[in-house]
């Protein structure tokens, strides 16, 4: 069955991945990405955007080195919670990490 909880999101990585080890040992590389979110043109044509930002965590040590600040990642992952001291924390845990090569086209 396919994973209701899925995300797949296309932005850049503000920072070099931070690898922290965990108690049992394993790794993860912890870092965020952004993408500009258009939200409105003006009268004459200009187009304003904001930026909009997700944190990631990924523990597959394969895909530590593609993240690097300023290179454009798309991540497929699900969201994941936890309880802050006054409000929940959201992140999205990765599956894959993929450098974004867009199309031709484009």
């Amino acid at each position: 069955m396919k994973r209701a909880n899925s995300f797949e999101i296309t932005g850049n990585c503000v920072a070099d991945a931070k690898i922290s080890v965990c108690a049992n040992g394993r790794e993860k590389a912890s870092f965020s990405i952004a993408m500009n979110h258009l939200y409105e043109t003006t009268p004459e044509g200009e187009k304003k955007t904001i930026p909009e930002y997700f944190n990631i965590e990924v523990w597959n040590k394969q895909f530590f080195e593609l993240i690097k600040k300023g290179v454009t990642v798309t991540i497929k992952g699900f969201r994941k919670a936890y309880m802050g001291k006054e409000k929940p924390y959201f992140f999205i845990v990765a599956t894959n990490v993929e450098k974004f090569v867009p199309d031709a086209k484009e």
